[in-house]
């Protein structure tokens, strides 16, 4: 827990409901559920600042997610109403810092600390141009969860466990900047790492529940193509697992998008998973 001064620094207040659709088998938020969220958190920001999609799409400029993480403190569940704010951490040149906090509503305890990286993106030059005169609208505070956050130790891995698989990109994975949304990518792989538990944990695989996420994005995926998400067991650690992730287009792997996933683990379900490499699905 940290304190946060805001006495100058905008902050955005917004609730959410977990619905029926938002939520898994067990009756608690899906993956990518938190990175809609996310997202609708800072667009009614930027919208409550002044400053909606239609601001930027006149100045033919974007604010583009570069990295995307969060941490879960608590587990949402169907039902939960969420109390979220948000604010501007940093602002320097063509780079900014957007901080999230969600609490239960019921008894006010932090449920996630998230941070995105957002560069500003000139279209037409099709390169990162500086926040300028949002600088002052947004007064960034420096105050981030994340400037004392140290993720759990884990022991690396002493085996390979690997897997890949390859899928085509959907008409409705793809955003109104024409590439595939931020929350498809978490979506992508944990339903490929999930597929790939479920043989050797069966049932347990509902309890094996996504803890924190750090997601670094790439090139742009677009339509038409065919992406390869793989994955590997990074290590393990106290009741944690921790798996890396590459996400590329087939024909093109340039900057790929980069992520470390850590989940919810007991010892021995380390000794279900032997080594090999997944297959690759067409």
């Amino acid at each position: 827990m940290f304190s946060i001064a805001m006495s100058e620094t905008p902050v955005t207040e917004l609730e959410f409901v977990a619905r029926s659709y938002e939520v898994d088998a067990v009756l608690e938020l899906k993956p990518l559920t938190y990175m809609n969220w996310l997202q609708e958190i800072a667009w009614e920001a930027a919208s409550t600042g002044g400053v909606p999609p239609s601001w930027f799409l006149a100045r033919n400029m974007a604010p583009v997610f570069s990295v995307s993480r969060f941490e879960k403190e608590h587990p949402i569940r169907y039902g939960d109403r969420i109390l979220a704010r948000t604010w501007f951490s940093t602002m320097e040149g063509h780079t900014a810092h957007r901080e999230f906090e969600l609490r239960r509503a019921k008894d006010g305890k932090v449920v996630l600390q998230g941070r995105t990286e957002i560069i500003l993106v000139d279209m037409k030059a099709r390169a990162p141009t500086p926040w300028g005169e949002l600088v002052e609208r947004f007064r960034p505070n420096g105050q981030s969860f994340y400037n004392q956050y140290q993720p759990a130790a884990v022991t690396p891995a002493a085996e390979v466990v690997f897997f890949q698989v390859k899928r085509s990109v959907q008409p409705e994975e793809i955003d109104m900047a024409r590439h595939v949304n931020n929350g498809f990518y978490l979506r992508w792989m944990t339903d490929a790492l999930y597929s790939f538990l479920h043989p050797g944990l069966g049932d347990a695989i509902h309890e094996a529940r996504l803890q924190s996420v750090h997601l670094q994005f790439g090139a742009p995926i677009t339509l038409g193509q065919d992406v390869l998400i793989s994955g590997q067991l990074a290590g393990v650690g106290e009741g944690i697992s921790r798996w890396s992730f590459q996400v590329s287009p087939v024909s093109n792997n340039r900057r790929p998008a980069t992520a470390q996933l850590t989940l919810r683990w007991t010892p021995e379900w380390s000794a279900q998973l032997k080594p090999q490499q997944g297959a690759v699905t067409p």
